[in-house]
């Protein structure tokens, strides 16, 4: 009996124990983000980012520090000074603040799942709209500056080798950048049919079919770096997987490279995601049709793919001319009915 009362007030001290922002916050990134969603570290980076900003304009704006911050203070108000200050002060883009916004959002939709005494601040929070950004128009290589980039590394140069397979394979395969850095060797498939599983958004797995010729320069390059079935497919010195930033840097040399060769084939610069949009619009000039660019990029929804379409002209002239087949009766005149047609023109025009 007196065990039980005692057990009672242990639990009632345990529930009237306030939960702070900082132990909310901790248990989202350590326990929600990585185990019970499998976020990308891309996606909890920028996150992370998100929350440091918000804890620096606590402090550099509100003179509040980090362990004096309180779940109450945090209201749809304060986001959107928060938002606001991001764009002033910060200088950011209407894009990264809309990132930032999504990494709040989705912090206050797991205190609401786990915190309900916090749900209709939640709700409220979640609530708050995007601000409408121009959409840029993708950055991509055309067909031939791909090939002539390709074209410019030394496959007999170990090390050239290496960063043609990274960059070839993020073109083929059209992977994130952090998908690309958690290839593990057994993920790619080196006898025919050639494919690699990529793991994107959500841990999300998808097949993708390789051409046997970018498996040919794999094999060679598995074989001179002695890559183990169980290794991350591209790895540092160190034996540690590439980075994003590590790749980048890759990327940003060779093509400044290719680029000095023949300045009016490139566009001034890219970025991994270049090449990812390169093999999309690529796939769309080819006639393959969106929903399988869709599914093969990994895109949530088609309007994603369609900003291929809305990026070059030509692709929408052959998309409409192929709907308008067979709508319109072609008219074919000849030269008879091209002077008469000219001739009542001249006559319309002089009574003008």
């Amino acid at each position: 009996m007196q065990v039980t009362i005692f057990m009672k007030k242990v639990w009632v001290m345990i529930m009237n124990k306030k939960i702070t922002f900082q132990l909310m916050l901790q248990k989202y990134f350590t326990d929600y983000l990585v185990n019970q969603r499998g976020f990308s570290d891309n996606t909890i980076d920028n996150y992370r980012i998100t929350f440091i900003q918000l804890i620096m304009y606590f402090k550099t704006v509100l003179n509040i520090e980090s362990d004096k911050i309180r779940m109450e203070d945090i209201g749809v108000e304060l986001i959107n000074n928060f938002l606001n200050w991001l764009e002033e002060a910060r200088n950011v883009s209407a894009s990264t603040r809309n990132n930032r916004l999504a990494g709040i959002k989705s912090f206050f939709k797991y205190v609401s799942y786990h915190y309900p005494d916090y749900l209709n601040q939640c709700t409220l929070i979640r609530s708050i709209e995007r601000k409408s950004e121009e959409v840029k128009t993708p950055k991509y290589l055309t067909i031939e500056a791909t090939k002539h980039f390709f074209s410019t590394f030394d496959t007999q140069n170990k090390k050239d080798l290496r960063n043609l397979c990274i960059i070839m394979l993020l073109y083929e395969s059209g992977a994130r950048v952090s998908e690309l850095t958690h290839i593990k060797t057994y993920e790619l498939n080196l006898t025919a049919p050639h494919k690699l599983v990529l793991h994107g958004k959500g841990n999300k797995a998808r097949p993708i079919p390789i051409d046997s010729a970018v498996i040919s320069y794999i094999k060679r390059y598995i074989e001179l770096y002695n890559i183990g079935e169980n290794d991350y497919l591209f790895m540092n010195s160190r034996k540690e997987k590439l980075t994003r930033k590590g790749i980048e840097y890759i990327l940003k040399k060779c093509f400044k490279k290719a680029q000095s060769m023949r300045p009016s084939l490139y566009p001034d610069s890219i970025s991994p995601h270049s090449l990812r949009h390169s093999k999309g619009m690529h796939l769309l000039e080819n006639g393959v049709n969106q929903i399988y660019i869709r599914d093969y990029l990994g895109h949530v929804s088609i309007s994603t793919t369609e900003i291929y379409a809305k990026a070059n002209p030509e692709v929408m002239r052959k998309h409409i001319e192929e709907a308008s087949k067979g709508l319109v009766e072609k008219t074919d005149y000849d030269q008879k009915e091209k002077d008469q047609l000219l001739k009542w023109l001249e006559g319309f025009k002089g009574n003008i």
